[in-house]
């Protein structure tokens, strides 16, 4: 489908796109409003101060601590708990992968149209 910026062509928006500015738009152009729900992914912000708290959920703020220690163990010289560190880190990004990222992208409309055919069952006309 083509994008049509008219303002002439205005109905309830079927479709979704994301622009390369990752932006989104709708097509058609919304004749009214809508209430649109989607979900989304945001970067992470750089943990500087001591005050900073990670974009991650609390059950996996935990896996910055492993991987912090693993690099700190490797620094010390401690191969067999760097090591194990970075088992439990790896593991800890597999399991935030398999909940979070893993996904496919969809959108599914949940408006359904009302066609003329469909209100004969109903008696209106």
């Amino acid at each position: 489908m083509e994008y049509d910026s008219s303002t002439t062509q205005r109905a309830m928006p079927t479709h979704v796109f994301r622009s390369p500015s990752a932006e989104f738009g709708l097509i058609p152009s919304p004749d009214k409003a809508y209430t649109i729900c989607y979900e989304y992914y945001r970067l992470p912000v750089d943990l500087i101060s001591s005050t900073d708290v990670p974009a991650l959920p609390e059950q996996f703020r935990h896996v910055i601590t492993d991987g912090a220690m693993h690099y700190a163990y490797m620094f010390r010289g401690e191969t067999q708990e760097a090591s194990m560190l970075m088992g439990q880190f790896e593991d800890g990004i597999k399991n935030m992968r398999s909940l979070y990222i893993n996904r496919y992208d969809y959108l599914r409309s949940t408006v359904r149209p009302r066609h003329p055919s469909s209100l004969h069952a109903f008696g209106d006309r």
